[in-house]
């Protein structure tokens, strides 16, 4: 009797799970109807209103009433995103003239947009700033006040959204309001990577130059974090403040990534001053400072002269494997002839037979034509980075 009360509950279990899953299925059909209609609705208003732009007429006011009412939800700003996706691929990727417009009369819609989502959760307040780097909507839009909400995005808990937001202010080109979101992202201590900081202040679309300006003005109140993504950005951008770097690189209390960070910059951009300099980090021999050697012997590569040759030639036995393999590589770029280099060739160093056998032979063997080339894009750069 209890193994047949058990059977029949079973039953009546996977009956209800069968049950659910058949309402469950005709819900969600249900749902997407209802989507793809009001995803219809919204792309005919929206291709009505392009449509009156081709023909000389002007977009109507109501229109615009109607997007702050629909796109303030995330699944309809979703629709519209795609939508505008959509006429940008069958322009070839450019903007045709009737979008340019709709995109500069819609621009209060996106203010307000930006107030909504500022106050929406973080992954919505991300998507709405992914949007507008997405767009790139600097080409018609100069509204300040879209770039100085973006700057309040810097507060958000999300990384998703601060990284979304900054690189929207890069594309958007405002200097002023970028240094003011590093500032805001120092200040706030939320992680944000130094690399990527670097990497979207490289892709930040107005003046490098006044950037550049804004933050050495407040270089001295970040983080050291923050002092060394500014710094690499500036080795990327411009070769205008060697004189500043060297200050950097001699003081011995700055930070050490900051101290690196200059000596790579001095591989990038010859500076006679330096040379002293980088010839003594590399010839120094104490085990603890290694980093300093290795990333010295890269950057002497690109000074001409006997005395960085002598130091490459004494940093090539080092102990240590970085020092090495750095050394090796930039004596290999000053396109050194064979004759010059068969003491440390032919040495009893057989570790460093096992270095040169795989950079220095190959490039100055005299049976295999022309050297090596350096690759620029390698200066400054060390092992571990």
């Amino acid at each position: 009797m209890r193994s047949e009360v058990l059977l029949l509950g079973y039953g009546a279990v996977c009956l209800c799970m069968m049950v659910f899953n058949v309402v469950y299925y005709f819900t969600l059909k249900n749902r997407d109807r209802r989507m793809e209609k009001k995803n219809g609705r919204l792309e005919a208003r929206v291709e009505g209103q392009l449509e009156r732009l081709r023909r000389g007429r002007e977009v109507e006011y109501r229109h615009l009433s109607y997007l702050r009412r629909t796109l303030s939800r995330i699944n309809n700003l979703i629709v519209f995103d795609r939508m505008m996706a959509q006429q940008r691929r069958e322009e070839s990727g450019e903007f045709s003239p009737e979008l340019k417009e709709y995109y500069r009369v819609i621009q209060p819609v996106i203010l307000y947009l930006a107030m909504v989502y500022r106050e929406r959760e973080d992954m919505q307040a991300a998507y709405f700033a992914w949007f507008l780097a997405k767009h790139k909507l600097n080409r018609h839009m100069e509204l300040d006040s879209v770039q100085e909400i973006l700057v309040e995005y810097m507060n958000q808990e999300s990384l998703y959204c601060r990284v979304n937001a900054f690189q929207a202010l890069c594309c958007l080109g405002s200097p002023r309001c970028v240094s003011r979101a590093v500032a805001a992202l120092d200040r706030n201590q939320k992680f944000f990577h130094n690399k990527l900081l670097t990497d979207s202040l490289l892709a930040f679309t107005g003046s490098h130059k006044q950037l550049t300006a804004l933050l050495l003005e407040q270089f001295g109140y970040y983080s050291d974090q923050t002092k060394l993504a500014v710094l690499n950005y500036i080795r990327f951008r411009s070769g205008d403040y060697c004189e500043w770097m060297l200050g950097i690189m001699n003081d011995p209390e700055e930070d050490k990534e900051l101290r690196l960070s200059a000596i790579r910059y001095f591989g990038c951009y010859v500076y006679e001053p330096a040379r002293p300099v980088l010839l003594a980090f590399a010839q120094d021999r104490r085990a603890l400072n290694w980093e300093y050697v290795a990333v010295s012997a890269t950057a002497l590569a690109a000074y001409p002269g006997e005395d960085a040759t002598d130091a490459l030639v004494g940093a090539i036995y080092s102990s240590n494997w970085y020092v090495r393999s750095n050394a090796a590589a930039s004596l290999t770029a000053r396109g050194l002839e064979y004759d010059d280099l068969v003491s440390v060739v032919g040495g009893s160093d057989r570790y460093v037979r096992e270095m040169c056998g795989g950079g220095l032979l190959p490039a100055f063997h005299p049976g295999l034509g022309a050297g090596y080339r350096f690759d620029q894009s390698q200066r400054g750069r060390l092992g571990p980075d």
